[in-house]
């Protein structure tokens, strides 16, 4: 786990605004970066990783941070993150909700949909970015509390700020990989008493949890549909869609959205062709693939790979 910090004093005053935005979207997310102020961006950030789990803590002058509509579908990020205030006062929007935040409060809010961090002064945050994939949080759960303020002093919420400091100080120790999946874990179960503690809870679907397994395990099968799927389960094809529904998702959905997401992991990573990474996570049909991709991200496999 290398403790990795980033100062714009580092750089030379002509480049430093454009080396700023990069740092952050580099540890972050992709993100519109605006300074408020009008002299020299100021600002730091510290990075760790354990496991899969992004822990950053960022201070700087007065911004406006922006995720648009288009950020989020060219990209890959697929997180539900935490921001805790260390210092300043920001206004969090996201799904329709406005949250105002201050030292030792937080927000949860999710990468895969816009939202807007507005700061009124300089400002310093401890940010936690968690996969969601690794949370048996349904969809509607996890929408349902983003943009709502969490006092960092009470009831579950005090859990938070001496979990971050205690991550901030052991950060920088050699941990054994399966002790840093360990700590992922700790931090998720966390994300999870989180969000129950103020939406109420279903209880997790056991046909819904077996479809996503299967479904998961069975991407690269070019025939791949519900109705596989809801044999596989032995459920209905009806009450597939309904369990799915219920957990605001559908079935042709979660198999699409898995598949583009392989396939845009293999882009960056394989050497293989682009025809056969679609054929590797079951969309043999190169230019249906392509349109797909396209469709989901805002550019072709060629040109993310190119990028």
């Amino acid at each position: 786990m290398t403790l990795v910090t980033i100062d714009t004093s580092a750089v030379a005053e002509s480049d430093r605004l454009d080396f700023w935005r990069s740092t952050v979207c580099d540890n972050f997310v992709a993100l519109n970066v605006a300074p408020t102020g009008t002299g020299l961006v100021a600002g730091r950030v510290t990075a760790a990783n354990v496991a899969d789990t992004h822990l950053r803590r960022i201070s700087s002058v007065p911004h406006t941070f922006e995720r648009t509509e288009r950020q989020v579908r060219r990209a890959d990020e697929d997180y539900l993150q935490i921001a805790l205030a260390r210092r300043g006062r920001t206004l969090v929007v996201q799904d329709g909700r406005e949250a105002v935040i201050g030292p030792g409060e937080f927000v949860l809010y999710d990468s895969s949909r816009p939202f807007t961090f507005a700061t009124s002064d300089s400002f310093e945050y401890s940010v936690c970015l968690h996969p969601k994939r690794d949370l048996p949080l349904s969809a509607a759960e996890m929408a349902s509390s983003t943009a709502i303020t969490f006092d960092g002093r009470r009831g579950v919420g005090a859990l938070l700020p001496p979990l971050l400091s205690s991550l901030d100080r052991a950060v920088g120790d050699d941990l054994p990989e399966a002790g840093q999946a360990a700590v992922a874990r700790t931090i998720g179960d966390l994300f999870v008493a989180l969000v129950r503690s103020r939406v109420p809870a279903g209880a997790q679907n056991l046909h819904l949890v077996r479809a996503r397994a299967y479904i998961d395990d069975h991407l690269a099968d070019p025939d791949l549909d519900p109705a596989q799927v809801a044999a596989a389960c032995a459920i209905s094809l009806s009450y597939l869609h309904k369990v799915f529904a219920d957990a605001d998702e559908s079935v042709a959905g979660r198999i699409r959205e898995q598949r583009l997401q392989g396939a845009w992991a293999d882009l960056r990573r394989s050497d293989l062709p682009i025809g056969a990474v679609g054929a590797r996570w079951g969309m043999p049909d190169p230019a249906a693939f392509s349109r797909s991709f396209r469709t989901r991200f805002g550019l072709s496999p060629r040109e993310h790979r190119r990028s």
